[in-house]
């Protein structure tokens, strides 16, 4: 009994603190649906955060939205379409050599790395020695 007390508060208290720092994540958000201030004369509601267009899945309630692309025909569709992908597929093969060259250039980098590390390894080793035997003299 007291465990289901403790996890009522628990999920109640979660739910408050979600609302408080993120409402636009709840699922029954829907700033759109919040009263105008300036239709009523009796309710004054302000949305907390910049309305958020989300869809209603209710039928009925959605006010429809003009379609942007009406007037063009399939074809100028299809047309439109296939000249995006001609050049989504021109930007995705410039974006693939990019990558090939920063890989090559990165096992470079790497080799060149390598070979400065070894030379320091030895450097550090040689100074080592050397106050060694300025310490010994």
């Amino acid at each position: 009994m007291i465990l289901f007390f403790v996890l009522s508060i628990l999920i109640l208290s979660t739910i408050v603190v979600i609302s408080l720092f993120a409402p636009e994540k709840l699922p029954w958000y829907r700033p759109h649906l919040m009263l105008n201030p300036q239709a009523s004369d009796f309710v004054k509601v302000k949305p907390l955060v910049s309305a958020i267009r989300q869809p209603i899945i209710i039928e009925g309630l959605a006010d429809p939205e003009p379609e942007k692309t009406m007037d063009l025909s399939a074809q100028e569709k299809i047309a439109r379409l296939e000249n995006m992908l001609i050049e989504k597929n021109a930007t995705i093969e410039k974006l693939q050599k990019q990558v090939i060259g920063e890989k090559a250039s990165r096992v470079e980098f790497e080799k060149v790395k390598a070979l400065l590390d070894e030379e320091i390894a030895s450097l550090r080793k040689q100074n080592r020695e050397l106050k060694i035997k300025t310490g010994e003299a």
